[in-house]
């Protein structure tokens, strides 16, 4: 009897487990705890779960910023199974999964992490570069065309042969400067709403950014909504 009952305990303890594995919250957690370890192995700052909130009272949530002698990096993590399709201008990727039977539509985090890496900018000295990076925790970039997109160990190469470098009194600024604006006492609730409200601008053709108008403008591959700030906000959206 003794050993039934603790084969149902085991039974219901890993049957949890699983189901918490497959959580997008754990996996999300679990990708960004993967790059987040990869960061401190270098000698520079590391800001995870970093949020700013913009001059519109918006905030935005930043996986990872990095500071140090070879950059600013501003790093958005996907850990994402299967086989993921999309280019860098692209609105939407697609997440194959099942032999092809399963596909899920995402925005594409090109897009946005080009937003947040937009409002650390604002922080920051106009000379200062801002580095915006997309990594795959589990490195399924086969199917992508984009030149900023990264496994772990890509964008530990790309962070470690980076030649924008910057003196310790430029890192000693930046990194107070991120201090400073680091949003700590917004709450979850409060975030999601304001990604509600960004969503609905969108939607109603105001740019997320600097809230002016979406405009009509004609490019290389089609009709598209250009924000009407451009050259100052590149922000677009597709038809």
């Amino acid at each position: 009897m003794l050993f039934i009952i603790i084969g149902i305990i085991l039974i219901v303890v890993i049957g949890g487990l699983v189901i918490w594995l497959k959580l997008p919250s754990t996996r999300g957690n679990l990708g960004e705890n993967a790059v987040a370890k990869m960061l401190s192995q270098f000698d520079g700052t590391t800001f995870n779960d970093y949020i700013v909130v913009d001059e519109f009272n918006k905030s935005h949530q930043i996986d990872h910023i990095y500071v140090g002698k070879q950059g600013v990096f501003v790093i958005e993590t996907k850990n994402y199974s299967g086989d993921i399709y999309g280019g860098a201008e692209q609105k939407e990727w697609t997440q194959v999964l099942a032999g092809g039977n399963v596909k899920n539509i995402f925005y594409n985090p090109i897009k946005q992490n080009a937003t947040h890496a937009y409002h650390i900018k604002s922080l920051l000295p106009k000379s200062v570069w801002v580095n915006s990076c997309v990594v795959f925790v589990q490195g399924n970039i086969a199917h992508i065309h984009a030149d900023n997109v990264f496994t772990i160990r890509g964008l530990q190469n790309r962070i470690a042969t980076s030649t924008d470098t910057l003196s310790n009194a430029e890192i000693e600024n930046i990194v107070g400067a991120l201090t400073r604006n680091n949003a700590t006492d917004i709450s979850k609730r409060e975030h999601i709403k304001s990604i509600h409200e960004t969503q609905r601008q969108i939607a109603q053709n105001i740019c997320p950014r600097c809230n002016a108008p979406l405009v009509l403008r004609k490019g290389k591959y089609g009709d598209f909504y250009g924000c009407s700030n451009y050259p100052k906000c590149k922000f677009t959206k597709d038809i």
